[in-house]
């Protein structure tokens, strides 16, 4: 009885503590089948929590754009290396970051009003099949981090924190993820994953980005 307790409660820690899941729609094959091009977007940041004195929205903001910038490349990277491994799903190419960055840029895109649009007008504006649209939030604000970073002007690892921690007050199990693949044609979510928080997860924003960009690519049912 003993045993059995123990095993319970420590499926019930664990379940706490790493909450997963993977969506896929009956028709992804059906509609992916046409897919030639993904655009990877940058990464929209969502937090709450209080903000320091000496630190702004404004200095908030632009930490966790920079932040979304190197999510997105970090993802990217991940993904052309999962996707050459896989031997099943339907063969794409990714857009460059750097072409889709300048298109938004061009029409005036901030990562607040991209996150407003329709997946599918996006898409048509990108020139692609589909968009991979991620979205990271937290519960506590990292606002001495990027105070810091600011003044520092260098990587957003550094904007975050001095110690490249999350943040002050705030660990890993206070992050959560939700990454949607979401079809041209009509906006459809076609794909998704998620995950709340976790105790496994890297304590410093570097490993943090490495860690669900991994995560992220190896569940992605694509190819190349």
């Amino acid at each position: 009885m003993r045993t059995v307790l123990l095993s319970a409660l420590t499926l019930f820690l664990f379940s706490c503590g790493t909450n997963k899941a993977i969506y896929r729609s009956p028709e992804f094959a059906q509609k992916t089948a046409r897919h030639q091009t993904v655009a990877i977007l940058p990464v929209k940041i969502v937090q709450s929590g209080h903000v320091a004195k000496n630190t702004t929205e404004a200095d908030v903001k632009a930490a966790n754009e920079k932040w979304g910038y190197v999510f997105q490349e970090s993802l990217q990277s991940f993904i052309l290396k999962q996707t050459q491994k896989n031997k099943k799903g339907q063969p794409v190419r990714f857009q460059a970051t750097q072409k889709t960055n300048a298109i938004l840029k061009e029409k005036g895109f901030t990562l607040e009003t991209l996150y407003d649009q329709q997946p599918e007008q996006i898409a048509r504006l990108l020139g692609v099949d589909a968009v991979i649209m991620t979205t990271l939030s937290h519960n506590k604000n990292m606002s001495d981090g990027v105070a810091y970073g600011l003044a520092a002007a260098r990587t957003v690892v550094n904007v975050l924190s001095k110690t490249a921690t999350i943040g002050p007050g705030l660990n890993a199990s206070d992050v959560s993820i939700n990454c949607s693949l979401y079809d041209a044609a009509d906006s459809q979510l076609l794909w998704k994953t998620y995950r709340d928080g976790g105790t496994d997860l890297p304590a410093n924003v570097e490993g943090l980005i490495e860690h669900y960009s991994n995560w992220i690519a190896k569940k992605l049912p694509y190819r190349s």
